[in-house]
């Protein structure tokens, strides 16, 4: 029941009253009291507090922080420690190069320009490694006949054109049909005028040579042409044929077109994109543009402004200027296989005299030209390099020494008057021409400077490439001549010093001849054993030191700058040439990326 006072307290029932005025008032009176008391004793006795409060919290905010920073910068150095920029598939790269790019057939390649897109565009049965040395490219082996005269190339079967047709023998033999068609007009003609060559199955082929001739493997680096896009063209008409401007090639990038920028400067850009079925395997750039100048300050420009991110040969003080204004410019240095002379006109009065000879060696400072050459020269003791033939590093040419040449001309008869040398009342007179181009003009004032020194009276002359072959080299007109030679990997410079080359179409540009050299030269060139011809170098280069045809100045060097994100050529050592550049191409890049590694 409601009322039984025994029932459980929740049972209870308890009527409320209505709240009255007073009711609330007491009410609300105690409440502020209460919470009076509590602000006084929970805040306003505790605010002197607060200060201290304060200043201990922000003692834990600056910890927090310097912890949360420290986490940040171990991660960071982490992060740092197991990734790097790495070089990465992809991209454009832009080089720069001198010369006009006329054809894009690499029979008729002449120019820097036309050698370069040949390497890009086209195969070969070898080609050199790295370390100079020939390795197979479209050939898989070969092997050569107990007697030298003949040689049986076997090619590779994966080897594709452009437009996926297969590479074979056929279409070695039709090139090489081709080359040694005198109504093609090839450069390469002698090469190969008294080769035999024939496609014994798909994949065979066999040449036959007149006679031994080590050096034969190194001419394999010549350009494979496609038989079924040219077979129906006539010799006569190639030079002129669309092909040389639209090819269709097998190496590692494709033919994409020629964006003419301006003709009268050629002033070309050459496109070309990355071969997916490239037999090697696909080089990492997605594409190669080879951009043609003029001359050097065209090309140095075109650097500066970013038109190209690499630029092949420029001149000494270009790189300079390049350093100066790009800082960040990768320069790579390597030797080359090559050689820059002082050539004596050996029949000519004066330069007939052997004793006369090695005074002017003896005068020649060939240190301070070096040096004047900033170190993107080696030196150079004769008519081969030292990685050519073993044991030649200690052979030497005549050192410098003024009073020695001074006193050698003396006793060949050659008085000191009036600071000139003169003989029989003729003066000690020589010309010295010299190509414009490159480093070429300074040198020549060079070596004049030095001779001028010991009496002799110098002429000098520099002349335009585009004339100096038929106006100089043909006619012989000089009595000194400045030149750089090509030496190749090969020691055979039978070409340069053999006096059957003495004539208007030969190379011995210095009309040399010698009974001992010429047995050493054509004796070495048809011998296999690397013994018997080390043997047959080593005794022509004492006789050239003896006979002194002419100055060995010294060795150019390749010079190829970069940008900085690019990742091309090394200075991994000598290179054979120029296009010598192009032996690492697959691993070129231009684009880098972070990538992490497992620690």
């Amino acid at each position: 029941m409601p009322n039984d006072p025994n029932a459980p307290q929740w049972k209870k029932f308890v009527r409320l009253k209505r709240p009255t005025v007073k009711h609330v008032r007491v009410r609300a009176r105690k409440i502020e009291g209460a919470t009076m008391r509590h602000a006084h004793r929970f805040i306003i006795s505790r605010w002197a507090n607060l200060r201290d409060v304060r200043r201990h919290a922000l003692g834990w905010l600056v910890l927090a922080s310097l912890l949360l920073v420290a986490t940040g910068l171990q991660l960071y150095w982490i992060q740092s420690s197991y990734a790097s920029e790495q070089p990465v598939s992809g991209g454009t790269y832009a080089e720069g190069v001198i010369g006009r790019l006329d054809t894009l057939n690499p029979i008729y390649a002449s120019t820097q320009s036309e050698r370069s897109a040949g390497q890009l565009i086209f195969s070969s049965l070898l080609r050199y490694d790295a370390s100079n040395n020939l390795e197979s490219d479209l050939a898989e082996s070969y092997k050569t006949s107990a007697d030298g005269k003949t040689y049986t190339v076997q090619l590779r079967k994966n080897a594709t054109w452009h437009d996926g047709q297969p590479v074979t023998a056929k279409d070695v033999a039709f090139t090489l049909g081709l080359i040694k068609n005198p109504q093609t007009r090839s450069y390469l003609y002698r090469t190969w005028q008294d080769v035999q060559v024939k496609a014994t199955g798909k994949y065979e082929l066999v040449f036959t040579l007149p006679g031994a001739y080590a050096p034969f493997p190194h001419a394999l680096t010549f350009g494979v042409l496609p038989q079924h896009i040219l077979g129906k063209v006539s010799p006569l008409r190639l030079r002129e044929h669309p092909f040389n401007r639209d090819p269709i090639g097998s190496g590692p990038f494709a033919f994409k077109g020629i964006q003419i920028i301006n003709p009268d400067a050629d002033r070309v850009v050459l496109q070309t994109e990355r071969n997916k079925d490239y037999y090697r395997g696909p080089v990492k750039l997605e594409r190669f543009q080879l951009h043609t100048y003029k001359d050097h300050d065209d090309l140095r420009q075109g650097f500066l402004s970013r038109e190209i991110n690499a630029a092949a040969e420029l001149t000494i003080p270009d790189i300079k200027t390049v350093k100066d204004q790009l800082p960040s410019t990768v320069v790579t240095d390597a030797p080359l296989y090559d050689g820059v002379y002082a050539f004596f006109q050996t029949d000519r009065p004066i330069l007939d005299n052997v004793q006369v000879r090695h005074a002017l060696v003896k005068a020649t400072d060939r240190l301070s030209i070096r040096k004047a050459l900033s170190g993107y020269a080696s030196s150079l003791e004769g008519p081969l390099v030292p990685e050519q033939v073993a044991g030649i590093k200690d052979f030497k040419q005549d050192a410098y020494d003024e009073k020695a040449a001074a006193a050698e001309l003396e006793a060949a008869g050659w008085v000191l008057k009036n600071g000139v040398r003169q003989k029989d009342g003729q003066p000690l007179s020589l010309s010295i021409v010299a190509p414009r181009s490159g480093d070429f003009p300074e040198v020549l004032e060079g070596v004049a400077s030095q001779w001028r020194k010991v009496g002799v009276d110098v002429k000098t002359q520099v002349v335009p490439t585009n004339t100096f072959e038929q106006n100089i080299l043909t006619s012989r007109a000089y009595d000194v001549l400045l030149y750089e030679l090509a030496l190749g990997a090969d020691p055979d410079v039978f070409a340069y010093w053999h006096s059957s080359q003495a004539s208007v179409r030969g190379f011995n540009l210095s009309n040399y001849k010698s009974d001992i050299t010429d047995d050493a030269l054509l004796s070495a060139r048809g011998r296999s054993e690397a013994n018997l011809r080390t043997a047959k170098y080593r005794g022509f280069f004492e006789q050239w030191l003896e006979d002194a045809p002419a100055v060995a100045l010294y060795r150019p060097h390749m010079r190829y700058i970069t940008t900085d994100n690019t990742n091309s050529v090394d200075d991994t050592g000598p290179v054979i040439d120029t296009l010598g550049r192009y032996h690492t191409l697959e691993q070129w890049t231009t684009l880098k990326d972070r990538e992490f590694t497992t620690p």
